[in-house]
């Protein structure tokens, strides 16, 4: 009785699997993953044709092994009546392995995303938005990067964000080592300018040199959306030249970055002609050495009171007869010499006649100065006048209170303060607009004007002083009616980069998009077919 009930016994038992078998399902089950995310990576990226086909000769080798080692096994399941279970679950797997390679490519191929980042690193200003969504014209970059430079995934990671929102820009890159003479010579290319040009209609073009949302988006206002901007600087009265990148005392370094800012540069003399010209954005009278005839004083004053714009930049002791110009615009040009006699606030190498300023008064060009400081090299002061209608007078830079106006600087000697000097703090800058709605033959709503007592700080010798040439710059630009480059600031977003050379890269997406997640699925479903083997 015992051996006929031990005899059923073992004829209800499952077979014994042996390890071998074992090893060989989960090899089975691996190949059949790894063939299944072949065919996924190409679906999502063709580029990876590579990887994907290894998956597939690595998968085939899983299932010829699963094959060798279940012969037995397989056959027999064959046989019984399960089988049509079986093929249901495997229709079931293959199901679900399809569905995930659906998923997957409809997520590649969609433009929808969600940026989850802290700081939402992936997502534009709604500024910048619009300034892309309004471009009527092509905008092309122009990036002159080596092949091996990161920049250049720097650059297209940005301007990517940006095409997402129009059609309307263009990325190349150009090798500097190779690049065209042509575009050297129209672009002003040069071993230390920026790299990223960007050009617009009417060959309208500026340059980037750091590819920021911010720098980006004022680009493509500048070029996008306006015609190009001439500035000129007056000639005639001894004036620093605007080609001179040599000498301390040219305007040359200062004048590139106004033609890298996408403005263009010419010069100016009114002693051949009655007019300031109609094409003319701004006008720069600086470092002046004699006084202006009549008949310039008075085309001056006539272009500023149908709304023009000009940048004077004075010095010292010099007379220039263009008084009447300034006192109808609510500026008074002192005579006299700043003195500063705080140590900590003077430029050691050019002692108490180089203060140094640190903070700046409330204004658009002003306003993006923060922490950052700006040296001066004799200046004289500008004060406004007040009670004058129609004209708002705003104090851009000040000096420290320790400093003053000397007015006997002529007669040399010690420099000490007595009551006939300007007490500090001594403004030495100042900008002024003023409204011409009465003016028949008006320019603009307004016109204005900005006034340094100093001109060396715009001088090749002080160009290396980031401060002085955003000072300038910005000046320039309020000038020239580009407030939304000096307002507009789109948050300033750090991300962290790690440059990776090829293998690098292709290793990590390797592992972190093939096996790693490959390794997982498969040992799920490598758990799956055990226990359901039981």
């Amino acid at each position: 009785m015992q051996n006929s009930d031990t005899t059923r016994s073992a004829e209800g038992a499952l077979p014994e699997r042996s390890r071998i078998e074992t090893v060989g399902l989960v090899a089975g089950v691996v190949g059949a993953t790894a063939i299944a995310f072949g065919f996924v990576l190409y679906a999502l990226d063709p580029s990876v044709l590579a990887l994907g086909l290894a998956n597939v000769f690595a998968g085939l080798a899983g299932l010829l092994l699963y094959v060798i080692t279940n012969r037995r096994s397989i056959g027999r399941r064959v046989g019984l009546r399960s089988s049509g279970i079986f093929v249901l679950e495997l229709i079931t797997v293959v199901g679900v392995i399809l569905g995930a390679i659906t998923l997957n490519y409809l997520a590649a191929t969609r433009n929808t995303e969600w940026d989850l980042t802290k700081d939402h690193l992936y997502t534009l200003h709604e500024q910048s938005v619009a300034a892309a969504a309004n471009l009527k014209n092509t905008v092309k970059f122009i990036g002159f990067f080596k092949p091996t430079d990161d920049d250049r995934l720097v650059v297209k990671g940005v301007l990517e964000l940006y095409q997402k929102h129009t059609d309307k820009i263009e990325l190349s890159f150009v090798n500097p080592d190779s690049a065209p003479s042509e575009l050297v010579t129209r672009y002003k290319l040069t071993q230390g300018s920026p790299r990223l040009v960007v050009v617009g209609p009417e060959d309208n073009w500026t340059k980037i040199e750091i590819p920021t949302e911010e720098a980006v988006t004022n680009a493509l206002i500048r070029v996008g959306t306006r015609g190009p901007k001439k500035v000129y600087f007056l000639l005639g009265h001894e004036e620093p030249s605007v080609d001179d990148t040599a000498s301390p005392d040219g305007f040359g370094n200062l004048a590139n970055s106004l033609r890298n800012d996408g403005y263009q540069v010419a010069t100016l003399s009114l002693l051949d002609r009655e007019n300031v010209p109609d094409d003319a954005s701004v006008v720069i009278v600086g470092g002046a050495q004699s006084p202006f005839f009549k008949a310039e004083v008075d085309a001056l004053r006539a272009w500023l009171d149908r709304g023009g714009r000009m940048f004077f930049l004075l010095e010292p002791g010099i007379e220039l007869g263009l008084d009447q110009v300034w006192r109808r615009n609510g500026v008074r040009v002192n005579d006299d010499l700043v003195v500063e006699a705080n140590p900590i606030a003077v430029s050691k190498e050019f002692g108490a006649e180089a203060p140094i300023v640190q903070s700046f008064e409330e204004h658009p060009i002003t306003r993006p100065l923060k922490n950052t400081a700006a040296l001066f090299f004799r200046t004289r002061s500008v004060e406004p006048m007040l009670g004058l209608a129609n004209l708002t007078v705003t104090t851009l830079v000040r000096t420290s209170p320790t400093s003053w106006g000397e007015t006997h600087y002529r007669e040399g000697g010690e420099q000490a303060r007595d009551e006939n000097d300007i007490p500090g703090p001594v403004p030495i800058a100042l900008a002024i607009t003023r409204k011409t709605a009465g003016n028949p033959r008006k320019l603009s709503d307004e016109s204005r004007l900005v006034v340094f007592g100093d001109h060396h700080f715009a001088t090749n010798r002080f160009s290396v002083v980031k401060g002085n040439v955003d000072l300038f710059l910005n000046s320039t630009r309020w000038l020239a009616g580009d407030d939304d480059s000096i307002t507009i600031r789109p948050p300033r977003r750090g991300a962290s980069r790690l440059p990776l050379t090829e293998f690098e890269s292709y290793g990590i997406t390797f592992f972190s998009v093939n096996l790693l997640p490959l390794l997982i699925i498969a040992f799920g479903f490598s758990v799956w077919a055990i226990r359901r083997r039981k």
